[in-house]
């Protein structure tokens, strides 16, 4: 599998790819605007270079930002507005692949029929592939669990260009036990069943500061966390997964993406059979 970070582009595409590669990313994340503000962006022509050399370097996945409801596009058009925005963003730059969070509604049932709609509607009028990420459970969010998630899926038109994104600090504070192989094999064949195969497209690599069904999203360091280094061990070596791609979204403190990143790379070196002597 290859690995990396969620980065900033604040700084700018070319700062971005001084830091992922500082890092020693094989793949990034990113968002295309400021995740807590409305305020619209526009590209230039520098951006565009210094995208394309980004972009060359190294796959580069979109993650949409937190305002967008898409449990919510019938209540306020900001909510639909704001995903096409960023999907425009995506076209403009050459982004074929976006996350997307499900938000949040009490009325269950209306926040499914809502996000698939959304899902539909930027399916059929653009290119981009969407990648639907479980949520940790916390407060009224949609897509807490593989049936639940389930229930978006069964209301997409166009299934070959929706899949997945697993967030594992996600999975443990909704209540999956991923720290053991057995409950590893469980939850992807659950997926496979419901969702059918290779419908898991992304991973969001992060430990969990809560408890396991904690319903609480607080990303936590790898190993340091609630969930354990076996468990992304375990992901790792899962050979379905092997060509796939996933990034960290731990705390930018210190020098912790660099801890972060020499962790995973020890769990990655250690599957890596060598020929005895």
């Amino acid at each position: 599998m290859k690995i990396g970070f969620h980065i900033s582009i604040a700084k700018g595409f070319d700062w971005t790819l001084e830091e992922a590669n500082r890092l020693g990313c094989e793949v990034i994340q990113i968002f295309l605007r400021n995740p807590r503000s409305w305020r619209r962006k526009t590209w230039d022509d520098n951006d565009r270079r210094a995208f394309r050399d980004l972009s060359k370097s190294m796959p580069v996945f979109a993650h949409l930002t937190y305002l967008p409801n898409l449990a919510k596009i019938d209540e306020d058009d900001v909510h639909i507005n704001g995903l096409v925005h960023e999907v425009e963003l995506c076209e403009d730059l050459g982004i074929n692949k976006i996350i997307v969070h499900c938000g949040s509604r009490q009325n269950r049932d209306k926040g499914i029929d809502m996000v698939s709609k959304a899902i539909n509607y930027v399916t059929s009028k653009y290119r981009i592939n969407i990648l639907i990420e479980n949520s940790a459970g916390q407060g009224n969010s949609i897509g807490k669990n593989i049936a639940e998630l389930s229930k978006i899926f069964e209301k997409v038109e166009n299934k070959k260009r929706v899949s997945l994104c697993l967030d594992t600090a996600h999975l443990f504070a909704s209540g999956y036990d991923i720290r053991s192989p057995e409950a590893w094999k469980t939850l992807t064949s659950e997926i496979e069943d419901r969702f059918g195969l290779n419908k898991i497209g992304f991973f969001h690599l992060n430990d969990s500061k809560t408890d396991l069904g904690s319903r609480v999203d607080r990303h936590w360091h790898i190993g340091r966390g609630s969930i354990g280094v076996d468990a992304f061990k375990n992901i790792l070596k899962d050979i379905r997964f092997k060509n796939l791609k996933g990034v960290m979204e731990t705390p930018k403190v210190e020098n912790m993406d660099e801890e972060n990143m020499k962790v995973m790379r020890s769990l990655l070196s250690s599957l890596v059979s060598r020929p005895s002597s």
